[in-house]
């Protein structure tokens, strides 16, 4: 992929495939959506050592269950709960994991799984260049509940973000550089948070049942992935930078390293929150449903598709977006 982004790849691959009879959601989601009453969703995602983690700061059970959440939150994205799990396991033949090793990853990911009502079902192992992990989950729409796509966006929706922002991507400058928090009382939460992220299964559900019109895991950075979900529905997105949820210590590990706390909060990325666009006038019941901190961000409108960072009303151009497979970093 040296030569392309992850979003112009897919589109060449989209190109050569075709959606056939049973299937009502293909690529371009956060899940594909198979026919039925409930309606179901397949994912699935890869964690690569060197790629996505260092076996030097990543331990096997946070491996495990890091392993699970991505591919969680993008069921959850969809406003569905998760049924089965089937996992590829690619072991290096240089440095393998020791068995010991090998299970504390299952038991990781079987913890994650127990309190998600998911069941680890199957997969399969191989020998592999360096240690994967490949983990499809299929889930279920709620009976009588629709999948949330992040197509369907409209003009005067409000984009909302559950939780807190940041987190993630400042955990993971703590375990490079233990320095940036020096004396600060979050550090071990925000590595926490890197290491085993929430997946917001009750909130995706209660998004669902509740109008989100459009929604999308925050994966790669709160801006691209508004990105995403804008090109999706075909509208304009405008994300105001001084309403974002900051995780608390995120500011203070920003200044440290020389960053700007909003930008962080809006391109750091695998903060794994959900990024949806509802009515405004559903708000306040939404509010409620939710079980953590649903806060607006942004608007939706019409326009050319995209998205705008504003601070304070002065558009902010950052030197990326978030993360992409094939984009400089």
């Amino acid at each position: 992929m040296a030569d392309l982004t992850e979003r112009a790849l897919l589109d060449r691959i989209r190109a050569h495939t075709a959606r056939r009879l049973g299937v009502a959601v293909g690529i371009g989601d956060d899940a594909a959506v198979l026919d039925g009453e409930p309606a179901e969703v397949v994912t699935q995602d890869f964690l690569v050592d060197g790629v996505h983690f260092r076996r030097a700061t990543t331990s096997p059970e946070d491996l495990g269950h890091k392993a699970l959440a991505v591919s969680l939150s993008d069921v959850a994205a969809m406003g569905a709960g998760p049924v089965a799990a089937v996992v590829g396991l690619g072991l290096p033949t240089e440095d393998e994991p020791s068995p010991e090793e090998i299970e504390a990853l299952y038991r990781g990911m079987e913890a994650l799984a127990e309190r998600s009502g998911c069941t680890v079902a199957g997969g399969d192992i191989s020998e592999a260049p360096a240690l994967l992990l490949a983990v499809a989950v299929v889930g279920r729409v709620p009976r009588g509940g629709r999948p949330v796509l992040r197509s369907g966006a409209s003009p005067d929706d409000v984009l909302c973000v559950t939780g807190a922002l940041g987190a993630s991507a400042a955990g993971l400058m703590l375990i490079d550089d233990p320095r940036l928090g020096a004396g600060l009382a979050e550090a071990e939460a925000l590595r926490t948070t890197h290491r085993r992220p929430a997946p917001r299964l009750a909130a995706g559900r209660a998004l669902a049942a509740g109008g989100a019109t459009a929604m999308i895991d925050v994966s790669d950075g709160l801006a691209l992935d508004a990105l995403r979900l804008a090109v999706a529905s075909g509208v304009a997105a405008t994300i105001e930078l001084e309403r974002l949820p900051l995780a608390p210590g995120v500011a203070e590990v920003a200044v440290a390293a020389g960053r700007e706390p909003d930008l962080l909060g809006a391109t750091g990325g695998e903060d794994y929150e959900l990024l949806a666009a509802v009515p405004e006038g559903a708000l306040p019941a939404l509010r409620v449903a939710l079980d953590v901190p649903l806060t607006p961000v942004g608007r939706v409108e019409r326009g050319v598709p995209g998205v705008r960072l504003l601070r304070d009303g002065v558009e902010i151009r950052p030197a990326r977006l978030g993360w992409e497979h094939g984009a400089e970093r």
